[in-house]
This record gives C-alpha cells, structure tokens and sequence, in this order.
C-alpha cells in the first residue's frame, strides 16, 4: 500500500493511493487487498477535501446530520411551495425478524411532507429505487416493479401521475428489460426539448453497472439514445439525473475497493461524452468514524455514501443521501448548499483556465527543446529492448553523465529525461522492488546509481531532469499487446505488479530531488486507458490515475507525459515532426485522435520525439544511419516550427559515452539553429498595438532578402489565433505570399526568398484579441 498525507485547514486526510486515486477495482471484477482510510475535515465531516496542487478546492456542501432513517433511495422536491420527500420504503424495516428482501413485494413508494413529516401517499406498492419528475403541474413516479421473482430481477419500469401528489393513475410500463439484464434505480429529465431518462442495468455487455439513457416527447414510450452509455468501463450505481445550463449531469457510485463506496458527479453535453469531476472532488463522501443505523450492528463503521438527489428550496439547495455500509438498511442524512443547484453542480468541475496552459506547463512548453537519453541492457544488446538479458550484461566501464548533458546542452536543450527502467525492465538504480538492476552489475561492483550520475550532472549544468519510466515490464510479465490504440490486451498480473510499480515511481521521485518531467511511454503499457483484459472488457482508467497523483504529491511542479492524465501528449510520430496545425487545447471527447483518452480535455502540449540514428539505443556500426544537419533541421521546422516541443534522443554506447560522431552531429545541429535565428532582419518589439483589421505591420530595410517568419503567441493567455495571412504590400496593395491556422508557442513560415517593402500579419479569425509577442522576419542560410 502506497499512502500520502495532506494537511487541509490543519486536518489529516491519509489517502491510500491505491483506491481513493483511483476509479475503482471493479472494471474487470477484481477486489483489491487494500483499505481507503479517510479522515475528514471538519467543517464537511462526509467530503474529502481537494488536493490539487495548483488550487485548492473547497467542498461547497455543508453537513447537517443524519436523520435517524434507513432510507436508502429518496428524491426531495417542492410541491405548492412545501418540501416533500419521495421515498423508496421497504417493508422489512418494519420487521427486521424477516429475511432481508422477505417482505419485498410490500415495499412502498411514498411520499412524505417533510415539515409535517406525515405520508400524503402511497402511489406505487411492490416498487422500488424510484424517482419523481414534475412536469406542467403535475408529479410522475418512475419506479421499478419488483414483480413477483427474486426482488432484485426487475425487469419493467413503471410510471404513475398524479395532479395532487394524493389521487394516482394506474402505473403503466414505460419501459422492459433485455432478456439477460435487470433493471434498478431510474431518473428523469427534461433537457427543453425533450425528456431524458436514465435506467440503471447489469447488462453484460459492461461491466456492473451502467447507465443507459433514453428519450421520449409523452413520458410514456422511450427510445434509447444512440451511444448513450456511462459506465462502459466502470462500477457505477445509485444515479440522479439533471439537465443544468445545458448539461446532462449524473450523480454516480464510484466503487473505491473492499466494498467502500462514494457518490460523485460527472457530465455530458450529448449523453454520450463525458466528463467526469477530479477524484479527489467526490460529491459526497463516506465518514469511516460514524456508526450506522441502529437496523445494524453496533460494530459496524460508515463506509457508503449513495443515492444522493438534491433540490432547491427556501434559498439553499439540499442534498439528500445514504450512508450505512451498503447492507440491508441505509442511514439517510443531510446537507445544503448555500446557493442554486446549477452553481453547487458547476463547483465540482471549477478548473484552471482549460483554454491556458498551467504553470508547469508554460515552464515546459517554454523550453520546446529537450533531450531523450536512451540507455540500459538494450545497449549492449543491438538496441532490443524486450528481451531481458542477464543483469550482469549491464557494463559501462567509462560511462560520464556529465558528456551526455554537454551534448544535450550543445544544441540548445533545456532539459533532459533519462530512460531510468524501459520495457525489459532492467533498473538503473539500485530499487528495493527486484535484482533486475545496477545492484547485479558488475559496475562499480554493484555500487551505481546511473540514475543519480545522470541527475546530479544535469543539474550542474542547468538542465531540468525528466525520468522515463515504463510501465511495461517484461522482467515482471506485465505489459499490453503491441497493438493499435483500443485494442490492446493486458498481458501478466497487472494487479500484483502495480504495487511494485508504484514503489519503482516513489523511489525515483523522493530519491532524486527535483523531477520536472514524469515521462511515461504507452507502448507496452499495462495502465492505459484503453486495454482490455483478455475477455475483451475494458480495464479502464484507475490504475492510471493513481500513478498521476503520487507525481502530483510527490513532484507538484512536475509535467506528466502521456498516461491517463497528461500534461504533454505525443505529437503521434517518433520521426520528430508534429502536424500541421496542431492545437494545444484538446476539446472533450476528441482526444483520441490527438493520443490522449476521450475523457480528457483542456491544455495539453504536443511533443514529438526523434531517434537520430536508425535504433533508440547505440548499435555497432550505425554512426552512417545519424540524421545530417539538414534533417535535424528540417524536423525542427516541422516540430517546433508546428507549435509542438521537440525531445531528441542521444545514445551512449556500451562504454557509457556518447560516440564522437553523434556528439559532433549534435554540436552542428545547434549552430544551424544559432545561425539561422540568432538575427531577425526585423521583428515588433515588445510595446505593438494592432492595427485596425487585427493587423501588424513590419518594414523590411532596403534590399533584404528573406524566406522565414517566425511567430508565436502569449501562450499564458492561451491561444487564441485560428487563421492568419501573411502578406506584402506590392503594387499599392497587400497580397497574401503565405498562411496558417495555429500559432500558439512557435509558428515557422518557409517559403522562397523575396523582396518587399512591408510586410504584415492579418489575423483572419480569433477568440480574441490576439496576443502576439514575436513576429520576426529572417534570412536564414538553407535557401539562399
């Protein structure tokens, strides 16, 4: 168990790693051997507190207690101005000598004034896990009909109405189940156009449960959504569902692991995309130092909070849920939230700006030029690194980090990430987790830490240091199928090996000072949001994000590439190029094509990596197969000149240095930069006004010949040009000579060398005002 304290308004929260973090155990039916224990603070005795590093977040909802009631299922509403409860009421509470689920086909669904605290009605009987819609005037009860079987096959949903919450319609069913799925808790919504229904079901197709939405214009026949599902690769269960300032949102249980379980909010614009909220923002929480009901043993501790449903009223918003332990009875409480239900909603997805790039971010994406050092078993192994070989194979005898950070820095590198375990799993430094390492080498007699050479050199020369770390392993058995994104399986015993995992991620970020990139590769990786295990079903995303935030705790000011939670994306090629035009903020649900899960969305920097001989690693014999100055140069073009950041790769050899040729192809590629960009023959100073139109204008000195312009944005305020034309004033008006969409941190016009008088940038489309800060004109040495 991988654990971390946060201090909040001087309270503890102890957080295990391993089960808050993550999205749950459920995705593939495996309980887990680890606990959550949550101490919370005070002030919201059942919300765990935010602890994102970069704000911190405060639970908007107030706790008022709990109610002294096994309600499990409850939906408050205001009828004529009065606060009512629907309540889901099962009968076996009233004779708790009875089987649980004996007296099932008696259960009620009623409705309760709460300030008179009496019953106006009973509208259903042999119901449950019901919810109540009010529409023009009049109430409908949507509930599911227990029939006559086993009390949990429900196969039919049912709806009755009433103008007076006392005189009821005969129920119809408005809705049946597939032959081999029940059906359990129901919501409905109204979205201005039409009604939304959710329906909870153990379909087989997902994993237990999913939601599954419909729509219908009478309330009466429902027709599913097309691709309308949540919950395809997770536990979820207890749902509410609302239509707020045009979002759908669902109030969810989230599984956490050895059966503890908490409410929290996602939401969709289209039924089918979803945005979930932070973990660590649950809606509402479990307290595990309350008892429950007295229907339960003394001895049992909270360890549920479910089925939480709010509505408006005299000026608050209340909540209404279950706590318990998930076990014949509920034990219903209460919290408000000063303000309207849309505001309590949208507070749970408050974020930075997603339109901007986060500190970390900035800092990262400033640098645009890195250094990837490829090193390990594969080097002495003609670059194979699946294969594991002995651990005594593992020799620099003359390895020097500190040649290896001179070359970065030769062509202009401001950090450098180092391969510190790859796929064959071999680590280079001593780790308490295997003898696959340094430790069984007979460098240093055992005694090396390149991972401590490595940082230790990069830092005296000014270099930021990044750690690759991959999650694959073949040492252990543990990766995914090498095969396109989606269809990867699980190979080995993810669940055995994530401990392992976590503790090899830990070491190197509390051992090493500071790490300002976690880099994580997702070829082979066994935590990606897409593998599947080997029945086909999604493992989903929890393993993942649970490596995300021990970087978070551990290294705050750290960039995470790729994993389930990036900040830097691949660009989607390992030839250095990036494509054209390549955005930074990622739009919800279309992440995919860019690399990142469908989930994800806001600012997230592309980065393109490069090999610059024909392997990752040093091979014999391959100094001819190095990219010529030209090449190296052009891939800057296409990368960084694309807006994206650029990691080049370096490969010492089996001595553990760097071959001449490759530090002398390096050297060259950073003087071609120096001479190509080092004197602009004109550029805007720092103080420009834009003309009227979004124009900017530069004069070009007599007789200058130029084939380059470079522009870039104020990425800090985000990026706002869509389109622009670059133009020259000829014959007494301007014309277009070249054009772009993107601008964002660097865009790198070439065309052939010309003459003019002016030029000027026109910013054709914009989010607003554009805040450019360069915009030079040079002549660089490739076309003249």
């Amino acid at each position: 168990m991988v654990r971390t304290f946060f201090r909040d308004s001087g309270f503890l929260v102890l957080i295990s790693f391993m089960a808050v973090f993550m999205h749950g155990p459920l995705y593939a039916g495996e309980e887990p051997d680890w606990v959550p224990i949550l101490v919370a603070p005070e002030r919201f005795p059942n919300a765990i507190p935010a602890v994102t590093q970069e704000t911190r977040w405060e639970h908007p909802l107030q706790y008022q207690g709990k109610l002294d009631s096994p309600l499990v299922e409850v939906s408050p509403f205001v009828w004529e101005g009065r606060l009512h409860l629907l309540e889901n009421w099962q009968k076996q509470w009233e004779h708790p000598e009875v089987e649980d689920g004996g007296l099932f086909q008696e259960d009620e669904v009623r409705i309760r004034d709460v300030k008179k605290d009496e019953i106006v009605s009973i509208p259903l009987v042999g119901h449950g896990l019901g919810d109540i819609f009010l529409w023009e005037g009049r109430a409908y009860v949507f509930a599911s009909d227990w029939g006559t079987e086993k009390k949990w096959q429900v196969k039919e949903i049912s709806v009755t109405s009433s103008e007076d919450l006392v005189h009821w319609t005969e129920p119809e069913v408005i809705l049946k189940a597939n032959d081999n799925e029940s059906f359990f808790n129901v919501s409905v919504c109204h979205d201005g156009s039409r009604f939304v229904l959710l329906v909870e079901s153990n379909d087989p197709e997902w994993p237990a449960f999913t939601f599954k939405y419909f729509e219908s214009d009478d309330l009466k026949k429902w027709n599913p959504i097309p691709d309308a599902i949540y919950g395809r690769e997770k536990y979820v269960g207890g749902p509410a569902l609302y239509h707020l300032g045009g979002w759908f949102y669902t109030l969810y249980l989230e599984a956490l692991g050895d059966r503890f379980y908490e409410t929290r909010i996602t939401r969709s614009k289209d039924l089918v995309h979803w945005q979930d909220a932070p973990t660590d923002r649950p809606f509402v929480t479990f307290n595990p130092e309350n008892k429950v009901h007295p229907l339960r043993p003394e001895e049992i501790r909270e360890r549920n909070a479910s089925d939480a449903a709010f509505c408006e009223f005299d000026g608050k918003t209340l909540v209404y849920y279950t706590g318990g332990d998930q076990q014949y009875a509920g034990d219903l409480q209460l919290a408000h939230f000063d303000g309207t239900p849309l505001q309590l909603v949208e507070s749970f997805f408050e974020e930075p700006d997603l339109d901007k790039p986060s500190p970390r971010q900035l800092r990262y994406q400033e640098n645009q030029l890195g250094a990837f050092v490829h090193f390990g078993p594969a080097t002495f192994l003609e670059s194979d690194f699946i294969s594991t070989p002995p651990a005594d194979l593992f020799n620099p005898e003359e390895l020097d980090a500190g040649q290896w950070v001179a070359a970065a820095k030769s062509f202009g590198a401001k950090h450098i990430v180092l391969t510190a375990k790859h796929h064959n799993g071999y680590c280079l430094w001593p780790t308490s987790t295997t003898d696959y390492s340094v430790e069984s080498s007979p460098w240093k007699n055992g005694k090396g830490d390149v991972v401590r050479e490595f940082v230790e050199a990069a830092r005296s020369e000014g270099l930021e240091v990044g750690l690759y770390l991959s999650g694959g392993d073949n040492h252990f058995g543990v990766t995914s199928t090498p095969d396109p994104l989606g269809k990867r399986v699980i190979r080995g015993d993810r669940n055995k090996y994530f401990p392992i995992f976590l503790e090899q991620l830990r070491e190197l970020l509390t051992n090493y000072g500071e790490v300002s990139v976690a880099w994580f590769d997702g070829a082979y990786d066994p935590f990606g949001w897409d593998v599947k295990d080997k029945n086909g079903k999604p493992l989903g995303p929890a393993f993942g994000d649970a490596i995300r935030a021990m970087v978070d705790d551990l290294q705050p000011e750290a960039v995470v590439f790729n994993g389930t939670r990036p900040d830097i994306r691949w660009s989607g090629s390992e030839q250095g190029w990036a494509p054209y035009p390549s955005w930074n903020v990622i739009e919800l649900g279309q992440g995919v094509k860019d690399w990142v899960p469908p989930y994800v969305q806001g600012w997230i920097v592309p980065e393109a990596n490069v090999h610059t001989r024909s392997t990752w690693f040093w091979t014999p014999d391959s100094d001819d197969t190095l990219k010529s100055v030209e090449e190296m140069v052009d891939l800057y073009h296409t990368s960084i000149g694309h807006g994206a950041n650029l990691l080049v790769n370096m490969t010492p050899d089996t001595r553990g240095l760097i071959p001449e040729a490759e530090v002398e192809r390096l050297a060259e590629f950073g003087e071609a930069l120096k001479t190509r960009f080092a004197n602009p023959i004109a550029e805007t100073d720092s103080h420009h006004k834009w003309s009227e139109g979004n124009t900017l204008e530069l004069n070009i000195p007599d007789g200058a010949s130029f084939n380059s312009i470079v522009l870039e944005e104020n990425i800090e305020q985000g990026e706002r040009v869509r389109s622009y034309s670059l133009q020259h004033w000829k014959d007494g008006e301007w014309v277009e000579f070249a054009s772009g969409e993107s601008i964002g941190r660097k865009r790198i016009n070439r065309f052939d060398p010309m003459h003019a008088e002016k030029i000027r940038l026109k910013v054709l489309e914009t989010e607003a005002l554009p805040k450019i800060r360069k915009f030079a004109v040079y002549q660089t040495t490739e076309n003249e």
